[in-house]
């Protein structure tokens, strides 16, 4: 765990501080992005991480311990750290960009030979094709992979990067954002990432720190952040529309109706028909004795009923599909089609019933993009 306290920072010959008063707690094992406009502070926070930026007040500790208290050299070598210009050595090959730190540790030669081997597998590259190659005959695709298998060469817990994939093309930036998740997914390092590029952030980003100004605005998740906006900068930084282009960050909970009519097993058929009269309905949820979704009840069942008077328990159907709160729209959307259904029962992990999403919810839903997008226009 990485934690700024009250961090700033001022360079000689500045009038402000470039980062102002910074209190944040990076979790271990997550990826966090720092992302803001062209001088706002992020790339200082970050090298003062590794010390390559002093701080002026304040602390950071990992895992509880002041960077300052460290030998500096020993701190960098402990952190992987991958730049924009990848930072390889142009006279060295391949391999001895990646070897270097690890023979400066005077680590075990098989075991540095083994890891490099692993390493190139890790990032897609061929060992026998690339490891005696030099940076100069290299793509920057490949040049970024390289950089990004240097960082983990001694398996460090915490890896920085510092805007590294900007500089390249948008197919093979998306390439290398996807190996970065898989990586993680794998790995769980801690990585603090620099960017510009809020598309870059919310894919690949646990967590999301937008700074300006030298000061934090919000530090939430993609989805919190996408959904409540602190304010109005980070509503138009990242884009009022986005959320659309993320349906994965909208969920049942965000879209289903609260409060759908639900009945107990017990009630009466004809009472459960007046309830669904009153609500302008044509069936309703079906709660059991412990007040867990049983199934729902149909008007047009009741109506042929032979004993109104039976409770709706003796007419329950089990619904083809159900949802969960978390479900995205996308799955949503797959459940419907896949199961040809008009509505899904939201239902929790303990089998409470939580709402009732239906085709009209999901019509209002995918129509507000629009009724955004013409507010917008009007203003």
């Amino acid at each position: 765990m990485i934690q700024f306290e009250k961090v700033s920072k001022k360079y000689r010959g500045m009038d402000e501080e470039v980062v102002r008063d910074i209190s944040l707690t990076i979790p271990t094992g997550q990826i966090v992005v720092l992302i803001g406009p062209s001088g706002c502070g992020k790339t200082t926070c970050l090298k003062m991480i590794n010390r390559l930026v002093k701080l002026s007040s304040g602390r950071i500790l990992i895992d509880g311990q002041d960077i300052m208290e460290q030998d500096p050299i020993r701190l960098r070598r402990n952190m992987g750290y991958v730049i924009q210009q990848t930072g390889l050595f142009p006279h060295m090959t391949v391999r001895e960009n990646i070897e270097v730190i690890p023979r400066l540790e005077k680590r075990k030669a098989e075991d540095i030979e083994r890891r490099t081997e692993e390493l190139m597998k890790m990032v897609g590259l061929d060992g026998d094709q690339y490891l005696d190659r030099y940076p100069t005959q290299l793509s920057g695709g490949q040049l970024q992979r390289v950089g990004v298998a240097r960082a983990f060469a001694t398996d460090p817990d915490i890896i920085l990067m510092d805007e590294p994939f900007s500089a390249l093309d948008p197919i093979t930036r998306s390439q290398l954002q996807d190996e970065l998740i898989f990586l993680q997914s794998r790995l769980k390092k801690t990585i603090v990432f620099v960017t510009h590029d809020m598309d870059e952030a919310v894919k690949i980003a646990d967590r999301i720190c937008i700074i300006n100004g030298g000061r934090i605005v919000q530090y939430d998740t993609p989805e919190e952040i996408m959904k409540n906006p602190a304010n109005e900068y980070v509503a138009d930084f990242v884009g009022r529309k986005r959320i659309w282009a993320n349906p994965e960050y909208i969920r049942a909970r965000d879209i289903m109706l609260a409060d759908p009519l639900a009945v107990p097993e017990s009630l009466s058929a004809l009472h459960a028909m007046e309830q669904m009269r009153e609500k302008h309905v044509t069936s309703a949820m079906v709660l059991d004795g412990e007040e867990r979704f049983a199934g729902y009840v149909r008007a047009l069942d009741i109506q042929r009923a032979s004993d109104m008077t039976a409770p709706v328990s003796e007419l329950i159907m089990e619904p083809k599909a159900v949802a969960r709160p978390e479900d995205d729209l996308v799955k949503l959307l797959g459940l419907i089609k896949k199961n040809e259904v008009q509505a899904l029962p939201v239902v929790n992990q303990w089998g409470y019933l939580e709402g009732l999403i239906t085709n009209s919810s999901l019509v209002t839903t995918m129509s507000q993009q629009y009724l955004d997008m013409e507010k917008e226009v009007s203003a």
